[in-house]
């Protein structure tokens, strides 16, 4: 009996202390963002200079001429932790290019998170290349 009263304090214990290290979105959180919706806009470490010269650097390795290249458009996801997501480019430009940008694109370093009423949150962001 006295078992069975220990293993009941144990398994009581270590439940709260799991519970306590669950974080609980708010009904903000929860929601995807249009970019132009959101109070702070998501943004790339330097803004959108240094993201189209991180992008270009790249994409210089393919040798592509700009002018070949058409318009170029992505769509992505910038989560709450400045992570990438939903990496999707535009059918015009080349399949090569298309790849590669998506890679680029997913190995990005971290954005800056769009922010919506004091929290971070879910943003779709075009960009045009």
């Amino acid at each position: 009996m006295k078992n069975n009263a220990l293993l009941l304090l144990f398994i009581l214990f270590t439940q709260i202390l799991i519970s306590q290290n669950i974080e609980l979105l708010s009904p903000i959180q929860k929601k995807l963002y249009e970019f132009e919706t959101v109070q702070v806009k998501p943004e790339f470490p330097g803004g959108n200079e240094k993201f189209l010269e991180y992008v270009q650097t790249d994409l210089k390795k393919l040798n592509v001429d700009k002018n070949d290249q058409g318009q170029i458009s992505a769509n992505f996801i910038v989560e709450m932790n400045g992570s990438l997501t939903n990496v999707k480019i535009s059918k015009d430009s080349g399949i090569k290019i298309r790849k590669r940008l998506k890679e680029i694109l997913e190995d990005s370093p971290k954005w800056l998170p769009g922010e919506h009423e004091g929290y971070h949150v879910r943003t779709k962001v075009k960009f045009n290349f």
